[in-house]
């Protein structure tokens, strides 16, 4: 509590991929594992869930970083494979980010969601400013 933004406590993640927010890991790429967690409802997933997985995680410049700092999304956005997968609330996802370039504070970076059997749900594209 307090270090983590509230909504966390909904998801469940399993890093695999590059490092943690603040541990100086200099991966281009970060990811893992990600679904709900807690008392969810076993439902068929919509974009809205969708959504949520990919927005759990956080900046991809944040590894590089070896002290917490502020950053803020200057641009996202997400598109959704359609027709959406028959996937379940309670299905694990792979997330990875890659970050395509960074320089002076700001990052690009492009992402994925895939299902456990490699079939891609929705991609991401997001803008980022740190203030470190």
């Amino acid at each position: 509590k307090g270090v983590l933004p509230e909504f966390m406590r909904h998801l469940a993640m399993r890093w695999s991929v590059g490092g943690l927010p603040f541990t100086g890991n200099k991966s281009r790429e970060m990811g893992g594992w990600v679904r709900l967690r807690g008392d969810v409802k076993e439902e068929a997933v919509s974009e809205a869930h969708i959504l949520a997985l990919v927005d759990a995680w956080p900046p991809s410049l944040m590894p590089h970083l070896t002290k917490p700092a502020m950053g803020s999304t200057l641009t996202w956005t997400i598109e959704f494979v359609q027709p959406v997968l028959e996937l379940s609330t309670l299905d694990w996802c792979k997330y990875l980010v890659e970050i395509e370039h960074a320089a002076d504070g700001y990052g690009h970076a492009a992402a994925q969601l895939w299902n456990a059997e490699n079939q891609l749900i929705a991609m991401s594209r997001q803008t980022v400013t740190v203030f470190a």
